[in-house]
């Protein structure tokens, strides 16, 4: 059987139709209560965070984790963008707050929103997200997006496949934005680039499909 041994592109496709569908509640979801009116609590609500993305770029990150920790987000139109460079994704939040690069804003919400507060929490997640954003692209897309090197010998890899086999999730046993930063690189990969052979790396495929 080659159960776990492939990552297909049809299987992927469960992965993209995935980001599309969170993308499409993140939308749909809007703060009940405008910022600023008083709740039947008396507690003042917060305006939801504002999201400028579209699916065909890095926003869909934010949209999963947003969707998997019941944050309120409001997706707004890629242009125009408060972004300085014009890109997207772009989040706004109260209080002024402007955050550009998928990775940075994955970190503000876990940070705000998900209870990672402190530098002594924040260190467990940081590294992941950093780690994503810099090695393990090269390694999903190659150089330029000159192609995939999952199934290309890797000590970063290696590790990876060691550190998955001891623990279904990145930090502390628990699902959290850090495998949202490196599971959704991983699951990118055969989306663009088809079929990767992950047959000398099985822990590595098992959570991808997890």
């Amino acid at each position: 059987s080659q159960s776990g041994v492939f990552a297909s592109f049809s299987s992927t496709c469960k992965w993209s139709a995935f980001l599309g569908a969170a993308a499409w509640v993140a939308k749909r979801s809007r703060a009940k209560t405008p910022s600023g009116k008083l709740t039947r609590s008396g507690a003042i609500a917060r305006q939801a965070a504002r999201l400028h993305g579209t699916q065909g770029s890095r926003s869909p990150l934010v949209n999963w984790y947003c969707n998997e920790q019941g944050i309120p987000l409001e997706m707004r139109d890629p242009r125009p963008s408060p972004h300085p460079f014009g890109q997207v994704p772009h989040l706004s939040d109260d209080g002024g707050v402007e955050v550009f690069e998928s990775g940075a804003i994955l970190l503000y919400l876990a940070d705000k929103y998900g209870g990672q507060d402190s530098p002594e929490k924040r260190a467990r997640f940081t590294k992941w997200v950093i780690w994503a954003n810099s090695t393990l692209e090269d390694i999903c897309f190659g150089p330029g997006f000159s192609g995939t090197q999952l199934a290309q010998p890797s000590k970063a890899l290696d590790t990876l496949e060691k550190l998955l086999g001891e623990s279904d999730w990145l930090v502390d046993g628990e699902f959290s934005v850090a495998d949202v930063a490196v599971g959704s690189y991983l699951n990118y990969a055969p989306v663009f680039f088809g079929n990767i052979n992950l047959r000398q790396r099985p822990k590595i495929a098992s959570y991808m499909k997890r």
